[in-house]
């Protein structure tokens, strides 16, 4: 093995014990629990330090793909981890529900500011989120109302990235490891669109469609009538064939949509932020 792997696996090694480090600081956690693969590697290490003293806790949302969710409750009972759910219906919150360009710290302040009032009536001592360290150079607004409200990211404090994250979880055996990144809906609607349960189900809609095609990594961007999907360069070769691409096109305009199209950039997560 040469030096450079050997140092990479160190540096690894020791983010990894100052995560162990972390969580048995704590002594009792509420761990905010997705079924991506940060969340999830988060939520069974807690669960291997503090045991019983960790709850994970996974909101029931309208900006939740539905698959996705039903995955997460599948996966969380398969690992054995203490979850609890609660409704968490962000369109009710009107900075997030009218799409303002910091709608991600409304969500997340009001969603926070629940599991901290969790946290204190059930006396656990930390509300913890799975932001990674690469999610701290990113735009993302919701990290302002993490640090307002005191809530710990012990994987961001940890320095772990999201490839050393997924080669842990690789590792570990958990079968998420590769899973594409799956932000909330609302990220596919341009900033100043309002957000509604109609516009959330013809995204999630399309979304499934294509997967159901074999794509792995889609967003269908909503563009009022028109519907502008970005795919992986995998994705390209299996959504351009005749019959993929003919039932896409067949499937998206029954949601609504007058023109469905294809993105030449291809994927790029974050594509609608300002």
């Amino acid at each position: 093995m040469s030096n450079h792997k050997l140092n990479v696996r160190s540096k690894t090694a020791n983010k990894t014990a100052h995560l162990h480090d972390v969580l048995c600081k704590m002594s009792s956690a509420i761990v905010a629990y997705s079924g991506g693969v940060d969340s999830t590697y988060l939520a069974a290490t807690a669960r291997d330090i503090l045991k019983e003293k960790v709850l994970i806790v996974l909101a029931n949302s309208p900006v939740m793909d539905r698959e996705d969710f039903q995955n997460a409750i599948k996966l969380a009972a398969s690992l054995g981890l203490d979850l609890q759910q609660i409704a968490f219906n962000q369109l009710d919150v009107p900075d997030f529900a009218a799409n303002s360009k910091d709608r991600c710290y409304h969500c997340k302040l009001t969603m926070l500011g629940i599991l901290n009032e969790m946290a204190r009536t059930r006396r656990i001592k930390y509300v913890c989120d799975g932001s990674n360290y690469d999610d701290l150079s990113d735009y993302r607004p919701g990290l302002v109302a993490v640090s307002e409200l005191g809530v710990r990211s012990p994987l961001a404090e940890s320095f772990l990235t999201k490839k050393e994250i997924r080669s842990l979880a690789k590792t570990r055996g958990l079968p998420n490891w590769d899973k594409p990144a799956m932000p909330c809906l609302a990220t596919r609607i341009p900033h100043h669109t309002p957000i509604t349960h109609h516009v959330l189900g013809k995204v999630s809609a399309g979304e499934s469609f294509i997967r159901s095609l074999g794509v792995r990594q889609v967003r269908l961007r909503h563009h009022d009538d028109i519907a502008r999907i970005e795919v992986d360069e995998p994705g390209f070769r299996t959504l351009l064939k005749k019959d993929n691409r003919r039932a896409a096109v067949e499937a998206v305009r029954k949601l609504g949509y007058k023109h469905v199209t294809i993105d030449l950039a291809g994927y790029q997560m974050g594509s609608m932020n300002p």
